[in-house]
């Protein structure tokens, strides 16, 4: 359950339920997202206080400053900081749209700010590990959105965080299930795949979050290579300073068999990963580690795969852990392919024991049974 609670908390912790209409400032607005979202995060909070001066009552623009000071503080400070930056910033502006939804209640857009903010709140509390505080700042805030999300349809950007949490009740317990009817939403995967399809497509900014989040479940965890490569172009045309998603269409080309256009992309992040900062480089490392590995798995040469399999695992520093279970499984396949059964076995149970909900779990409890064999290998070539 904590561990379902964790990713959808993340997840919905990265959608900043901005809604940008017609409203004086969306433009500024604008810059500032384009800039944090393209790893200018310094260049955004210089234009987004700029903004909450001259526009105090956009809707946007307060979450939007705040999601810009957090994605700064995660670049450079240690991670207490990056709480202390995230907690102080939303108290601040969960007391500006309580103000603005005084004066003007009938702008929805400020119900929804204050909901995505009350909920941003149990990212603090769940990085401190106060798990009370966490789940009563998550009820609090989706309770808000998901008002919002009733009562005006056509704010397509509400539909994500809704997505997301109907979902992963598709994949939990009777429990959880439960729970998440209570709320009067769906309980299955695809229901929670069409609302972040649909906020993907129409979210005035969801659809950045949306393609991202998209694009990690059609690779990591309901394989469509397709759809990841669909989601993960858009972005990195649209951001191409974002090593994350250029990460998400690197693996998508590889998984669709790209070869000539993975190379060429594996060539150039090279570059981009050297011009990240320390922090950065920290807690990308592995990730792009994985990349290498993943790339030689399917066309090149097994003893570079295992080389940067087992470095990604011996530096691994981010904070999901999606990719370091991706990896003990290519270490299960190298092992059973170099005969160690044993070692195969010990890296499988390594990554099923992380229970993240992914692929990778699946296929690792499928070789835990039986070796990984050449003919597999083929399988994942294409031969």
């Amino acid at each position: 359950m904590y561990k379902i609670v964790k990713r959808i908390l993340i997840w919905i912790g990265l959608f900043t339920g901005i809604v940008i209409g017609q409203y004086p400032g969306d433009s500024l607005v604008w810059e500032g997202v384009n800039d944090f979202y393209d790893f200018r995060t310094a260049e955004a909070i210089e234009k987004l206080s700029i903004a909450r001066q001259e526009y105090p009552e956009n809707p946007a623009v307060h979450l939007t400053w705040a999601s810009a000071t957090w994605l700064h503080s995660q670049a450079n400070d240690p991670i207490e900081i990056t709480y202390e930056v995230l907690s102080r910033d939303l108290d601040t502006i969960i007391l500006v749209y309580k103000d603005l939804i005084n004066k003007n209640s009938t702008v929805p857009e400020y119900k929804l700010f204050l909901g995505s903010a009350i909920g941003l709140k149990a990212r603090v509390h769940l990085g401190r590990k106060e798990w009370i505080k966490t789940l009563i700042a998550a009820y609090r805030g989706f309770k808000t959105v998901k008002k919002v999300a009733n009562e005006n349809p056509e704010i397509y950007d509400a539909q994500l965080p809704i997505g997301i949490v109907e979902y992963y009740a598709g994949m939990s317990s009777i429990l959880v299930k439960l729970a998440v009817a209570l709320f009067g939403l769906e309980t299955t995967k695809t229901a929670g795949l069409e609302k972040m399809e649909l906020a993907a497509e129409k979210g005035e900014f969801s659809w950045v979050e949306a393609r991202s989040i998209l694009g990690f479940l059609y690779l990591w965890v309901d394989p469509n290579p397709d759809r990841a490569l669909y989601h993960s172009t858009l972005l990195k045309e649209r951001y191409p300073h974002n090593f994350y998603f250029r990460i998400l269409y690197l693996e998508s080309l590889i998984k669709t068999q790209n070869h000539n256009l993975a190379l060429i992309e594996l060539d150039k992040l090279e570059p981009a990963f050297q011009e990240l900062n320390e922090i950065q480089k920290r807690r990308h490392k592995g990730y792009f580690l994985y990349e290498k590995a993943l790339f030689e798995l399917y066309w090149g040469d097994l003893d570079h795969c295992r080389n940067y399999i087992q470095q990604c695992i011996a530096d691994y520093d981010a904070e999901l852990d999606t990719i370091l279970g991706n990896s003990w499984l290519i270490l299960g396949y190298l092992k059973d392919l170099d005969g160690n059964r044993q070692g195969a076995k010990r890296a499988y149970k390594k990554c099923i024991k992380l229970d993240n909900n992914t692929d990778a779990i699946s296929l690792a409890k499928t070789f835990l049974k039986r070796a990984f064999t050449n003919t597999d290998l083929e399988s994942i070539r294409g031969i």
